[in-house]
């Protein structure tokens, strides 16, 4: 995994071949590109694996140089967050180095909680889905404040015979 934190000479045919050929089922990825001189070039990509649980999923990005800072780094994350939301997934999560300062304040914009790992590397991590609180009977609380609410006419009148 943290060897995409820095620059390979020679690339497998089998990651290439993984990068091009996406499993929707479990990879989200999604390009911005630009055409200059007729000539189409990636200058951006996100893309989330999604983990073999299905819950949660490992984000990575990536902005060329000369687009940095103009907000398309945030534009992808976005983008990639919302389809993550629509696909069910509870859990986002980034592994980031701690000198790429713009990554590290890209997750906090987004609220992602921040810790650093034993491997010296830091994780950020974005809940999706809300838990639902559970009541000391260990239900759900919507479910006891609905059933806590003054009952209807009928449930009245048979109180009162």
């Amino acid at each position: 995994r943290y060897k995409l934190f820095q620059t390979l000479k020679h690339m497998p045919h089998e990651v290439r071949v993984r990068y091009c050929n996406i499993d929707y089922d479990r990879e989200i990825a999604i390009v911005a590109e630009l055409t200059e001189n007729g000539k189409r070039k990636i200058i951006g990509t996100a893309r989330v694996s999604i983990d073999p649980d299905g819950k949660s999923g490992e984000l990575a990005f990536l902005v060329a140089d000369p687009w940095q800072g103009l907000g398309l780094g945030t534009k992808l994350v976005d983008y990639v967050i919302e389809i993550c939301r629509e696909r069910g997934l509870e859990t986002v999560y980034a592994i980031m180095v701690p000198d790429n300062l713009k990554a590290v304040e890209l997750m906090k914009k987004f609220g992602f909680t921040l810790r650093y790992t034993e491997e010296g590397v830091i994780k950020g991590t974005l809940k999706l889905k809300e838990e639902t609180p559970l009541t000391p009977a260990g239900m759900p609380s919507e479910i006891c404040e609905e059933a806590s609410k003054p009952a209807g006419k009928e449930a009245e009148m048979v109180s009162t015979s």
